[in-house]
């Protein structure tokens, strides 16, 4: 059993009534569970909390989707042991839309019914936040009880505290003063209309806002998230992570990371740091890497000070995502010393006239010279990231990434020789998928056959050179999640028939054959109903659409400079 703790100053003068118990759900594997900084935030957040008593929940190691029920003993909590049902509350943490799937799945493990009008007091309240959550609740709205819309620091403390102050007896008592609060979406209360087959917009039952504001933590002082479960099988061996940058300043027109989390935040890194390494200590444990975790980790001027201080500690650096035009001789040369010998450069379209498109500056002619430098500098292996089926893409573009691909390797090679050895590098490309909160939400995912065969050009165009790798990301994967991206409440039927037909998620995809296609291949136009609008980013109107039509005209945004830029209205 759990011990109850005591009540704080948080709740000073008020009565706590009952304790809150929560199992925190990660939809995924353990060993990626424990690679997901928000995740273990969420973790640490609610724990922090005087009242209340939050377990963690992840699937087996072992675990493959098409498996229809698991053991007892894999269905109880990871620290206490408890079984899912023995919890006032289940909170999903979810990143990744894919992940929806394992939602219904694991639903269906713990012996919950899959919709939420079929549970009562005798179920656990269904909650779920998460980055995917935010982008567009709409395709689980009829599964989950709460959406927590926005970031996890502040807004959790608000909703529990309604729990641990106010009488109740069934958890959906307490459903109605949840949803006025900030950054709380409550679906049961937002009733969908559809016209002539198509999403319509909500009817808003009384006192209720209209649109969920996103909550974001405007204190940079909040952000210190890290690695703070060091006992598990994470995929990065004696890795520990910090979170370096709180959204991007890019604008890329794709990201998400770029829009949602505007505007975007600096963390503390010396706070951050000195908070992780006391997590660690006090866990027993260390760490021989320390992995930086953002957008755009590069564009956090203290990273270089800090990098020297992990280095002279001996510890290896590993960056989440690294921008061209950020790396400085200095900075390269403190990967180097931390013993990394792959950087991964991301080009993000195929062309520079798609380059423009993606909000991006940059010339094929930089590209192959920052290979060339990094590669002269004692990088061994480069990874090249493009994606592939923007808007306005033609064959012609393609054919130009091939010309670009052929330059970088004569270039790679040239320095290879001459410094007397060589690795490898590896071409990785990904289908576009439109995510809402974008530019591009508006925008058809290109078609799987048509992907396909530009992927099947690259390959034969690029096959054969030496120590060239190439990484296709799946047309088909890619369209699963288009879908599971821009649906909306009628993706009930799609999770119902994949529980029903054994996991089989492409089976279920065919099912729905003309639905999927109608979500994927869709072309919204600006005054459409979306059912993701129910989400507040706090833009101004039409500021997405009119970066939309930039992009189509092959022209750029300034980058999002809090200090000068009114453009999109938050600031």
């Amino acid at each position: 059993m759990i011990a109850v703790k005591t009540i704080s100053h948080s709740i000073e003068n008020e009565t706590l009534l009952r304790p809150v118990k929560v199992l925190l759900v990660y939809p995924n594997t353990a060993d990626v569970a424990l690679d997901n900084l928000g995740f273990q935030r969420v973790h640490s957040l609610l724990n922090q909390i005087d009242g209340v008593d939050c377990d963690r929940f992840s699937l087996p190691l072992d675990w493959k989707p098409e498996m229809e029920s698991l053991q007892p003993k894999q269905l109880l909590s990871h620290e206490w042991g408890w079984r899912p049902l023995d919890f006032d509350m289940i909170a999903f943490s979810i990143s990744f839309e894919p992940d929806y799937l394992h939602v219904a799945a694991l639903l269906k493990y713990f012996g919950i019914p899959l919709e939420s009008k079929h549970r009562g007091a005798g179920h656990p309240l269904i909650l779920a936040g998460g980055s995917a959550v935010f982008i567009n609740p709409e395709p689980i709205a009829d599964i989950v009880d709460v959406f927590f819309i926005g970031e996890g620091e502040g807004l959790v403390g608000n909703f529990f505290d309604l729990y641990l102050k106010t009488p109740w007896d069934d958890s959906r008592d307490l459903l109605h003063q949840a949803a006025i609060q900030p950054g709380i979406y409550v679906p049961r209360f937002y009733h969908p209309q559809y016209e002539n087959g198509e999403f319509a917009g909500f009817q808003v039952e009384p006192a209720l806002p209209l649109r969920i504001k996103r909550y974001w933590t405007e204190k940079v002082e909040d952000l210190c998230t890290h690695s703070e479960i060091h006992n598990g099988a994470s995929t990065f061996k004696d890795m520990a992570l910090m979170e370096v940058t709180r959204g991007c300043i890019w604008a890329c027109r794709f990201c998400t990371a770029g829009f949602i989390y505007r505007p975007p935040r600096l963390p503390d890194l010396e706070r951050t740091y000195q908070s992780l390494e006391k997590s660690l200590a006090k866990a027993g444990h260390s760490a021989s890497t320390i992995g930086f975790v953002g957008p755009s980790v590069t564009d956090h001027p203290d990273l270089v000070g800090l990098a020297k201080k992990i280095t002279a500690q001996g510890k290896k650096l590993s960056f989440s995502s690294l921008r061209m035009e950020t790396l400085t001789d200095e900075l390269v040369d403190l990967i180097l010393q931390s013993g990394q010998k792959t950087l991964t450069v991301a080009v993000d379209a195929p062309s520079e006239r798609m380059r423009d498109v993606v909000n991006k500056a940059a010339t094929d002619e930089f590209i192959i010279e920052k290979c060339r430098f990094l590669t002269e500098k004692g990088i061994l292996h480069l990874k090249i990231y493009s994606i592939i089926g923007l808007p306005g893409e033609e064959d012609e573009d393609i054919d130009q990434f091939i010309t670009l691909v052929q330059n970088v390797m004569d270039g790679y090679v040239d320095a290879c020789r001459k410094r007397g050895n060589i690795g490898n590098v590896t071409i990785g490309l990904s289908p576009l998928i439109p995510k809402p909160g974008t530019p591009f939400q508006w925008h058809p995912m290109e078609r799987v056959k048509s992907l396909k065969k530009k992927f099947m050009k690259v390959r034969k165009a690029l096959g054969k050179i030496p120590h060239l790798k190439m990484s296709f990301g799946s047309p088909n994967e890619a369209y699963l999640q288009t879908y599971l991206s821009r649906g909306d409440r009628r993706l009930l039927d799609f999770f119902k028939t994949y529980l029903n037909n054994h996991h089989d998620a492409k089976a279920a995809l065919n099912e729905y054959r003309e639905h999927v296609d109608a979500v994927a291949y869709r072309q919204f136009g600006r005054d459409d109903f979306l059912p993701w609008d129910i989400v507040d980013h706090g833009y101004k109107n039409h500021f997405l659409w009119q970066d939309y039509q930039r992009g189509l005209r092959q022209k750029h945004t300034p980058i999002c400079d809090t200090a000068t830029c009114k453009i999109c209205g938050l600031c």
